[in-house]
């Protein structure tokens, strides 16, 4: 395999790594993702797994503030991935 065809390859891989980060990172973030909200008891929504990951709603506030650093931190390791895809996709080939 060449070096031209790995690097397009690991590319392509760090594309698609990036965008699950970001968007693992948008879901579970309690301010910025998809509203969650409880519906009457027994009865689950399918965003049920946010309250998982997110933890308690309860105080909507506390929550958002707690996850801020977090979502910041991984949207940012998410770019940077997204970055390194795009510039092994774009570099010459020897």
């Amino acid at each position: 395999m060449s070096m031209a065809r790995a690097s397009r390859r690991y590319g392509l891989a760090f594309l698609l790594a990036g965008a699950m980060g970001a968007l693992f990172f948008w879901a579970t973030d309690p301010r910025f993702g998809p509203s969650v909200h409880r519906l009457p008891a027994g009865h689950l929504d399918w965003r049920y797994y946010l309250f998982v990951l997110r933890g308690s709603p309860d105080n909507i506030v506390d929550a958002a503030n707690l996850a801020l650093w977090s979502t910041v931190v991984g949207l940012g390791g998410s770019l940077a991935l997204l970055l390194v895809g795009l510039w092994l996709l774009t570099r010459r080939r020897i």
